[in-house]
């Protein structure tokens, strides 16, 4: 059965760990789940969180993002699971179709409230202003744990989108699902590569130097990435942080172009000294790695 991928569709928060992968493996396929809500929650309106996150991943081009919609099997799944308003990762029937369409990871997603309230201005006029409170969960279906968790209220700031109707004002609101989604997704799913070459030194420190990772990793202007020394210690590999770089300008699929933002002492000591360089995204805690 073929599974089409999301080409073009319509996250503050606690983060447990997050899976790391290299550049040269392959982008893990990850199913974005049907979101759960209470039962007063419109459909539609937790349909346009959920469009609206799906669009912030995909754009990022960090995984292959797959809509389980998009599989006949997990659609005879659905109206089980809303019935028994299940947790993704407790659900482990449904873990095991999602590994046999080959899914790596699952996104599962909880709308707890979507509150809209009727407000007047000074002339009598009427408009709706929102607050929606979701989470999104990465999680490994092989063995149902956790991997990370977001969870966010949109809405809640000073100055919110308003609407002249509820839905409206909905739409406007979900819309901002986009904007955090990359700290989500990044922070989740951390990349490794490499350092290729200092390309700008002055005196003693590295000013600029290319990484083996680029667009099609996913990787944007301003990403930052650990710069480490990979060493052995009592036979064990490990990997010692000596620096930090932002990324300047995505030069192909597989390459970089970075300023050192931190550590030029050390890392153009090491990369003369001819020890292996190697980068991470930036963490926010512990990873795992990611292999197949």
């Amino acid at each position: 059965m073929a599974i089409k991928f999301i080409k073009k569709l319509v996250l503050s928060a606690v983060v447990f760990g997050g899976i790391s992968f290299s550049a040269n493996a392959a982008k893990p396929n990850v199913y974005i789940d049907y979101f759960r809500h209470a039962e007063d929650i419109d459909k539609n309106w937790v349909e346009s969180v959920r469009s609206n996150v799906i669009e912030g991943i995909h754009v990022l081009n960090r995984v292959n993002l797959i809509d389980v919609d998009s599989s006949d099997a997990l659609k005879v799944e659905a109206d089980r699971r809303n019935q028994s308003n299940a947790d993704a990762g407790g659900d482990m029937d449904r873990m095991a179709v999602m590994i046999q369409q080959g899914a790596n990871y699952l996104i599962d997603g909880n709308v707890a409230s979507i509150d809209v309230l009727k407000k007047k201005t000074d002339d009598g006029s009427i408009y709706y202003t929102a607050k929606i409170n979701f989470t999104l969960k990465v999680i490994n279906p092989n063995d149902g744990t956790l991997v990370g968790s977001h969870n966010y209220i949109l809405g809640n700031a000073i100055i919110s989108p308003t609407g002249n109707t509820p839905d409206d004002v909905v739409l406007k609101v979900a819309q901002l699902a986009k904007k955090d989604v990359r700290k989500f997704i990044e922070e989740s799913f951390k990349l490794e590569g490499s350092v290729l070459e200092i390309s700008e030194e002055k005196k003693d420190e590295a000013k600029m130097l290319y990484i083996s990772i680029g667009a099609a990793d996913g990787v944007a202007k301003d990403a930052e990435f650990e710069v480490c020394v990979s060493r052995e210690v009592a036979g064990r590999k490990s990997n010692k942080v000596i620096g930090l770089v932002k990324v300047k300008d995505v030069e192909g699929d597989d390459i970089s172009l970075c300023e050192v933002k931190k550590g030029g002492k050390e890392i153009l000591a090491a990369s003369k000294a001819g020890q292996t360089l190697n980068i991470k995204s930036k963490p926010k805690g512990g990873g795992l790695n990611f292999k197949f």
